[in-house]
C-alpha cells in the first residue's frame, strides 16, 4: 500500500536528537558506519549529480530515496529526492514522480515546500540507473507526525495557527489547479522558525484531469487511509473539499491524540469513515475550544456540501476562532467603573426617588450575572466573571451585590445628605435649644457611619491594588475576578451565524 513517500520525517528518524540545525551539522559531518548498515553500501554517498553532491541519505519512502546534498552552484544545503531504480522501468512512476515536481513548481508559496531543480542520474556502464531526481527546499524542523510518535497532543492555539497556515498551502495549491489528495501530518513540515510547509505531491492530481480510481489495479491505495475522504475512497471525482477532509482529520488526530477512525485493515478503516460517525472532538480532548471543535467536525462532514465551500470560508472561521487575549483588570480601571455606575444610580435616584435606586441593583445584579457588565463595565471593556472564565450567573451575581452593598449606602446616604442639608440645617435652626444638641448628634452619627461605610467600600476595592489577580473584597467572597478583553471580540463562526438566536 503506497500512501506517498514518507520522506518528511526523514531527519527524525535518521538522525540523533538535538536541535535541527545541530541535527544537519551532524548528518553532513561522516561518520563511520557497521557493516549491517545498509547506508555503508550506498555508492551514491559523495556522488555529484549536476552541480549537487549526496552527502547523506536521509529516508526512503515508497517512490524515491532522500538525500541530504549540496548545491555547489548556489553553496546551500538542499533535499534532493530520487525515484527508486527498480521504479524507473514501471509504467507510471516515472510519470507520477514527475507529477509531484511539477506540481510543487507550479506553487510558489511559503507554505509549500519549493521545488529548485530537476534532472536525470547518469545511467551505469551496464546500462541501468538513469532516474529521475530533483532537489527541493531542505526542512528543517520534522514534521508533525513526529508529535503523534511520542504521544503528544497539539496545544489547540498551536493546531488553530498550524491549520491557517496549511489551509494557505493548500488554497494556493488549489488555485493552480491542483489537489493534493494525501493531506497527512508526515506531510506537513515545520521549518527551523516553526512554520509550516506542505511537501510530498506525488498523488497530486490537476482539477482538469480524470480522477483516478481510489485502489489502483495493482492493488495500491491511492491516499492514506486515516485521512482520507469519503469520496476519495468510493473513487468519485474529487475538488478540493477531498482534502479539507483529510485537513480535518490531521488536526483531529494531533490534537486530541487518538486518529478519527481505528481498524484492524485499512480497509476498515476506509470503512468507517464511509459509514460511520466521528467522536465528537470535545468528548475526546474538552479542552479543546469549542470553536475550533466546530470547525475540525464540519471538516469531518461525510457529505462534502457540508463542508465548507472554499478555503476562504474556511480561513474566515479559523481566524474567528482566535481566542481573545484576557488580563486582569487594575484597581484605577475598576475605581472608574464604580464611579460611572454611582453617577449613574444619582442619576436615577435623582429622577426616580428609590425606586431608581432599585432599578440600578436590578441593572448591577442581572448585567453581572448573564451579561459579566454593567453599563460602566461595557464602555471600559471589562467583564466579571468566575474564575474558570464562565459567567457569574444569577446567584453569585447576587451574593457579590450584597457583598459590595455597603457602595450603594454610600451612594445613597451621600446624596439624601447632600440633597437635605440644607433642609436639616433649617429644621435645626427652628429647634428648641434644648433640641438642637440631640439634632447634632444625629447629624454627627450620619456622618462618621457614611465615612465608614466609604472607607469599608475603598479598603474591599482597594484590595485589588494588591492582589496578584486584582480581585477585590466581593470578588473573594463569590470566586469572582475582573478581566480586560483585549482587541476585538472574536466573531462567531459563520455556520452559527446563520442559525437563528
Amino acid at each position: 500500500m503506497d500512501g506517498g513517500d514518507e520522506t518528511s520525517d526523514a531527519l527524525a528518524r535518521t538522525l540523533e536528537a538535538g536541535t535541527p540545525r545541530e541535527r544537519l551539522a551532524a548528518a553532513a559531518t561522516p561518520r563511520p558506519r557497521a557493516s549491517g548498515d545498509p547506508r555503508a553500501t550506498d555508492s551514491l554517498l559523495g556522488f555529484d549529480l549536476d552541480h549537487f553532491t549526496l552527502e547523506r541519505r536521509l529516508g526512503q519512502g515508497g517512490m524515491g530515496t532522500v538525500y541530504l546534498a549540496r548545491d555547489r552552484s548556489l553553496d546551500r544545503r538542499v533535499a534532493l529526492k530520487m525515484l527508486r531504480d527498480d521504479l524507473n522501468q514501471r509504467s507510471g512512476h516515472e510519470e507520477r514522480f514527475l507529477r509531484e515536481a511539477r506540481a510543487q513548481a507550479r506553487l510558489t508559496h511559503p507554505n509549500v515546500v519549493q521545488i529548485y531543480y530537476i534532472g536525470h542520474r547518469p545511467k551505469r556502464a551496464d546500462g541501468a540507473g538513469g532516474s529521475l531526481y530533483f532537489a527541493m527546499e531542505l526542512v528543517e524542523g520534522g514534521s508533525l507526525d513526529e508529535s503523534i510518535e511520542r504521544g503528544e497532543r497539539l496545544p489547540p492555539e498551536d493546531a488553530r495557527k498550524a491549520m491557517i497556515e496549511v489551509t494557505r498551502g493548500l488554497r494556493a495549491a488549489h488555485r493552480a489547479g491542483i489537489i493534493h489528495r494525501d493531506v497527512k501530518p508526515s506531510n506537513l513540515l515545520r521549518d527551523a522558525n516553526g512554520f509550516i510547509k506542505i511537501a510530498d505531491f506525488g498523488l497530486a492530481k490537476p482539477l482538469e484531469q480524470p480522477d483516478d480510481a481510489a485502489i489502483t489495479q495493482e492493488g495500491a491505495m491511492i491516499g492514506s487511509p486515516a485521512y482520507m475522504a469519503p469520496e476519495q475512497a468510493r473513487g468519485a471525482p474529487l475538488d478540493a473539499r477531498c482534502d479539507m477532509y483529510a485537513l480535518g482529520a490531521c488536526f483531529y488526530h494531533l490534537v486530541t491524540g487518538q486518529p478519527v477512525f481505528t481498524g484492524q485493515s485499512p480497509l476498515a478503516v476506509i470503512a468507517k469513515h464511509l459509514t460511520q460517525p466521528i467522536v465528537p472532538v470535545n468528548t475526546v480532548a474538552p479542552e479543546v475550544p469549542k470553536k475550533l471543535a466546530v470547525i475540525l467536525e464540519r471538516l469531518l462532514e461525510k457529505d462534502r456540501e457540508q463542508r465548507y465551500a472554499d478555503y476562504d470560508a474556511l480561513l474566515e472561521e479559523l481566524e474567528a476562532a482566535a481566542p481573545r487575549t484576557v488580563e486582569y483588570a487594575g484597581f484605577w480601571t475598576r475605581s472608574a467603573a464604580v464611579l460611572i455606575d454611582m453617577m449613574l444610580a444619582a442619576g436615577l435616584v435623582a429622577l426616580l426617588g428609590w425606586p431608581g435606586m432599585v432599578l440600578h441593583f436590578a441593572h448591577v445584579i442581572l448585567g453581572h450575572a448573564y451579561f459579566g457588565q454593567t453599563l460602566a463595565k461595557y464602555f471600559l471593556r471589562i467583564r466579571v466573571v468566575r474564575l474558570d472564565g464562565t459567567r457569574l450567573g444569577l446567584w453569585r451575581s447576587f451574593v457579590r451585590t450584597v457583598a459590595s452593598l455597603w457602595f450603594f449606602v454610600v451612594a445613597g446616604g451621600s446624596m439624601a445628605l447632600y440633597s437635605g442639608y440644607g433642609k436639616l440645617l433649617t429644621t435645626v435652626e427652628l429647634m428648641r435649644p434644648d433640641q438642637i444638641e440631640e439634632a447634632q448628634h444625629l447629624l454627627v452619627a450620619a456622618a462618621i457611619s457614611n465615612g465608614m461605610l466609604t472607607l469599608l467600600f475603598a479598603a474591599g476595592l482597594g484590595l485589588a491594588g494588591f492582589h496578584k489577580q486584582k480581585r477585590a473584597f466581593h470578588d473573594l467572597i463569590v470566586g469572582s475576578m475582573v478581566t480586560y478583553t483585549v482587541g476585538a471580540p472574536a466573531r462567531a463562526p459563520a455556520s452559527s451565524r446563520l442559525k437563528p438566536g
